[in-house]
């Protein structure tokens, strides 16, 4: 009898620290690791819609990522449109919880590590909080944009791909872009149109008088 006692009130305290950690509590079905995980995945029949599984699996979802244009040729790309994909590879209701209205973002690196450009800096925050139910063999798209001002031909450059918020649900994409960007040459100006000088007034002495 304590013993169930003891184990009610350490789940009610480890709830009560998540909670208090994060302001909201976020519930994501428990997928276990190694093989437990494996095994708790639906099977993928070959009539399934998303085929089998290409991405790394979270929480039972896996993640694909997809680049438009695939060669990314920076002489006629300006900027990257970028799909996140989360299919549901369980058996299970996936919830997802939020904050706010952040639930996904694109972040482009170089090869360094710095950053170049993200696409939530231009989007807009709602504080309301968000989620995302995802029935099993069902998935969910994002989509957002990332400029390529910044990339430079025939380098390595990392486009990460994440859910807000849950660490774990992160995918890097290496994209090594091709030809030189074409900067349009600067349109010329005509010089001013200069005005004809008025004719040079001849003076009256030397005037002829016109013959009689």
């Amino acid at each position: 009898m304590n013993f169930r006692v003891t184990v009610c009130l350490a789940g009610i305290i480890a709830l009560a620290g998540c909670s208090a950690s994060t302001g909201l509590y976020r519930w994501v079905p428990f997928m276990g690791n190694g093989k437990n995980n494996q095994s708790k995945l639906a099977k993928v029949d070959k009539n399934n819609p998303n085929g089998p599984i290409t991405g790394p699996v979270y929480y039972g979802l896996e993640m694909r990522v997809k680049v438009i244009p695939d060669q990314v040729r920076l002489s006629d790309t300006r900027s990257l449109e970028v799909h996140l994909l989360l299919i549901n590879r369980s058996k299970k209701v996936v919830n997802l919880a939020f904050n706010d209205s952040r639930k996904y973002d694109f972040i482009l690196r170089d090869s360094n590590g710095k950053k170049l450009a993200q696409w939530s800096d231009d989007q807009p925050v709602n504080q309301t909080a968000g989620y995302v139910i995802i029935n099993p063999g069902e998935r969910a798209e994002f989509v957002g944009n990332v400029s390529t001002r910044d990339m430079v031909a025939g380098r390595i450059y990392n486009l990460e791909s994440l859910v807000v918020g849950y660490d774990k649900m992160q995918l890097a994409t290496q994209l090594v872009p091709t030809g030189q960007r074409v900067i349009p040459p600067a349109p010329q100006q005509k010089p001013p149109a200069q005005a004809t000088p008025a004719p040079t007034p001849t003076p009256s002495s030397l005037l002829q008088p016109a013959p009689q």
